[in-house]
């Protein structure tokens, strides 16, 4: 179960993947509460997300080529650094009552940008650091301890905010994601990655996409992914407008939430990492959609605080639990290890565009009401699994 942590550098990788995912954790809570707040509007709280979200989606693909030709490692502790300064920034403008609406925006494009390089060479490095068997392995323990700190970073950012303010919460966000570099830098021994020869970077984005191209498996996965995210994780940035209206909870209710979230995503990855290398992912996958609806669809409408809580715990067994691991892994496991970092950048698009349709989401809840807007999204990836991932053969016949 634990197969991959006999590698040492794995394992410092590993415990940085839990500061990396606290961090994130406490900056998505955060900022929404700063936001309403300021503004008590979901449109504008689904409009910094928007801003997040479009340079997020624009520099995926740049993000894969950078990976593929600098060192992975070196690329991680700056990105770590930047967002740590981006985030001391906002909490110094906070603190001093000087803070204004577009410096919320600003920040939140910037976080954009980064996360956007961050995310598909934290995800091509696993590969780096275990042999290709325990690669399953690999990615189930990372998700796993990524959805760690997904319980801890919410419920944390939620008790500081209700504690200490928000502006002190952004204090300790920068904080969290400036620890993460100690186990960084103690990875050692890396294998250099062999010159490329320099190319034009549309030539190289076209390699990537032709790589995806000309293997089903790998535009099947990353089609449901899209999905999966445009629709079934558009509640995740807007969720405080969600909580305060439905639920009619605050920052440490909304942080409870999140927590059994977590809490069953990391149920998930413990049942992953259990499996090991186990025929039919693909299965598996699909079933984790179908069931992801349905929960999803009960949350939407549950009017009591505690079933909802279950609820979402089964949420996040599905989601990040069980879909999101098993699509990496089918990815890794079908591409060419100089191709890794940007097909795996194309798969980045796919958590990238949720940024962008919590804001068509929080306007539909505004005008027809949450329950529906959420049922309408998780009726879409639905219809999309049903569509691309069981009518068409390529994921039923899949063998791996």
């Amino acid at each position: 179960m634990f197969s991959a942590l006999r590698y040492s550098n794995f394992r410092w990788f590993w415990l940085n993947g839990a500061t990396q995912a606290m961090g994130q954790g406490m900056q998505f809570l955060t900022i929404g509460i700063l936001v309403l707040d300021s503004t008590d509007s979901s449109y504008q709280l689904g409009l910094v997300i928007f801003a997040y979200g479009v340079p997020n989606l624009a520099f995926s693909l740049v993000g894969g080529i950078i990976a593929d030709r600098t060192d992975r490692l070196r690329l991680l502790v700056s990105t770590r650094v930047v967002e740590s300064g981006l985030l001391l920034a906002l909490a110094i403008l906070k603190l001093s009552g000087v803070m204004e609406l577009w410096h919320v925006f600003a920040v939140s494009a910037l976080l954009g940008t980064v996360q956007a390089i961050n995310g598909p060479t934290r995800m091509a490095l696993v590969a780096d650091l275990v042999d290709r068997k325990d690669l399953m392995n690999a990615v189930a323990l990372h998700t796993m301890v990524n959805q760690s700190g997904q319980i801890i970073g919410p419920a944390l950012a939620g008790g500081v905010i209700e504690i200490a303010g928000v502006g002190n919460a952004l204090v300790a966000n920068a904080a969290m994601y400036l620890f993460g570099i100690a186990f960084l830098v103690l990875i050692k021994g890396l294998v250099a990655m062999p010159e490329a020869p320099k190319k034009a970077v549309i030539r190289e984005l076209r390699e990537g996409l032709q790589c995806v191209r000309s293997t089903p498996v790998l535009y099947t996965v990353i089609g449901l992914a899209l999905a999966f995210t445009f629709f079934g994780m558009s509640y995740r940035q807007v969720l405080p407008a969600f909580t305060k209206e439905v639920l009619d909870v605050g920052a440490g209710g909304t942080g409870l939430l999140w927590l059994g979230a977590g809490l069953g995503s990391l149920l998930g990855s413990f049942l992953l990492a259990s499996l090991g290398d186990f025929k039919r992912k693909s299965w598996l996958l699909l079933a984790s959609l179908l069931l992801l609806c349905v929960f999803l669809i009960a949350f939407a409408w549950s009017p009591w605080y505690w079933i909802s809580w279950i609820l979402f715990f089964f949420v996040g067994t599905m989601s990040t639990g069980l879909f999101w691991p098993l699509a990496n892994t089918l990815v890794q496991l079908n591409v060419p290890s100089e191709l890794r970092g940007r097909v795996l950048s194309i798969l980045q698009i796919a958590p990238a565009i949720h940024f962008l349709s919590a804001l068509p989401l929080a306007v539909a809840g505004g005008l027809v009401s949450w329950p529906i807007a959420v049922t309408g999204a998780a009726l879409m990836v639905l219809l999309v699994t049903l569509l691309l991932g069981i009518w068409r053969p390529t994921l039923r016949r899949f063998e791996g």
